[in-house]
């Protein structure tokens, strides 16, 4: 117990250090690019972030679980990452779209698989104190915030630095982790499949009734969480905000608030009842954006710090309940499905068609005002509308699945494995 302790502080460190490499750069990278000239490419590089997150599993996640240590994987595919992100302002200030989107894409296949990792090195050395986690979870919670106002603070919202910033962080991170206790391969015998990647062993939760729905709402929601990923800093600035990093910050802030209000929410109104709050707080959120268009700017901060509500409500119960769903030999491959449903499939198209309505109806090099901004939240407003009819309408809550009892407390261990999939961020 004494020697597991001691790693708190070191797990939590190495929690903070991630989150602040990654809300250094994804908050505001749409306003970086509108600024200088790049603003037709903010689609294609949440559409490219979101291909990154489904192939680059395929061969470093292999890599982390089959062959080496994760925390040297971990460090290592930060120390990459470092060296690309050093490139990126030269990219984006000589115009160089090409160079831009060639040099993201693959830094985004270096990082997208780092957001797990954390949490894997993290369970891999709790053991039994699984309660502990959410408490190293949230120091990352709190770094994103830092980082938000650092970036707002600095006048940097709108500035190639960002990446310069990130990347010192990273190449901190990445040299830290090379301290991180060992963890050795999880599945060093283990056969690799392609279908693990997708969670293909969890195909058979589509014969549920309130699994189809539910993604098929996560799919439809998906859309609007795009736009505001995309183009919400933006936004904002066209809003007059001036530090855009640091109001986007609260987003966080809120989203810790929440996390403490969701326990007691489940006990109170049941997983159907949050999932349909998230919803309904999608349409709310979606309505406020409008409102902004006829001038209160006021609402940036509640619009903003509704990001906790919409996203603790719906997307992280979606993965609670799908956890529910499943016995614990299935947990890792629901949770992947669930990642490439939301994050690979949902947001990639979401990214595809944000681009579209934002070159159609806002346009890029223009001085767009608020209301020409309307056309986008209102097509958002009306998928969060028909996303929360079809949930209403269809979504009954289903069995759970039968999981083995607890050991008693003195009962020695018996080899049981200890789950570690991320949960997907609509971040």
């Amino acid at each position: 117990m004494q020697r597991i302790a001691h790693l708190y502080p070191r797990l939590g460190l190495m929690m903070m250090l991630e989150f602040l490499v990654f809300g250094s750069w994804y908050p505001t990278i749409g306003l970086v690019l509108s600024k200088n000239g790049l603003g037709d490419l903010i689609g294609l590089v949440f559409v490219f972030s979101s291909v990154a997150a489904v192939v680059s599993p395929m061969f470093i996640g292999a890599l982390a679980d089959r062959f080496f240590p994760a925390q040297k994987v971990f460090g290592a595919l930060h120390l990459a990452g470092a060296g690309l992100l050093f490139c990126l302002p030269h990219a984006v200030r000589s115009g160089n779209e090409n160079l831009f989107l060639s040099l993201l894409f693959v830094f985004t296949l270096f990082f997208q698989p780092t957001q797990a990792m954390p949490n894997n090195i993290t369970f891999a050395h709790l053991g039994d104190r699984h309660d502990v986690f959410p408490y190293i979870r949230a120091l990352g919670t709190g770094s994103w915030i830092v980082s938000g106002l650092v970036i707002g603070q600095a006048g940097l919202s709108a500035s190639p630095v960002i990446f310069y910033v990130t990347a010192g962080w990273s190449v901190l991170l990445g040299l830290y982790a090379f301290t991180l206790p060992a963890t050795p391969p999880q599945q060093r015998n283990v056969r690799f499949k392609l279908g693990d990647v997708i969670g293909s062993g969890a195909f058979t939760l589509f014969r549920r009734r309130d699994f189809r729905v539910l993604m098929g709402c996560m799919l439809l929601i998906s859309l609007p969480i795009s736009i505001y990923n995309a183009y919400g800093s933006t936004y904002l600035s066209v809003a007059g905000i001036s530090d855009v990093a640091s109001v986007m910050s609260l987003g966080q802030a809120c989203e810790l608030l929440f996390v403490l209000v969701l326990p007691v929410m489940l006990r109170t109104i049941g997983y159907r009842g949050v999932l349909i709050t998230g919803l309904a707080c999608w349409v709310v959120r979606c309505g406020l954006f409008l409102a902004m268009g006829e001038g209160p700017h006021w609402l940036a901060f509640v619009v903003v710090g509704m990001h906790g509500a919409c996203n603790d409500f719906f997307m992280i119960t979606a993965c609670m309940y799908v956890d529910r769903m499943v016995s614990p030999s299935l947990t890792a491959q629901a949770q992947a499905l669930v990642f490439f449903m939301s994050i690979g499939v949902g947001q990639g198209l979401g990214s595809l068609i944000a681009g579209f309505l934002y070159d159609q109806a806002v346009g890029v090099g223009s001085a767009p005002s608020l209301s020409d901004w309307n056309t986008l939240w209102a097509v958002a407003g009306a998928v969060s509308v028909l996303a929360f009819a079809v949930f209403a309408a269809l979504f009954r809550e289903g069995g759970l699945a039968a999981r083995p009892q607890a050991p008693a407390p003195d009962a020695p261990e018996t080899g049981a494995e200890t789950g570690s999939e991320a949960l997907p961020s609509a971040r």
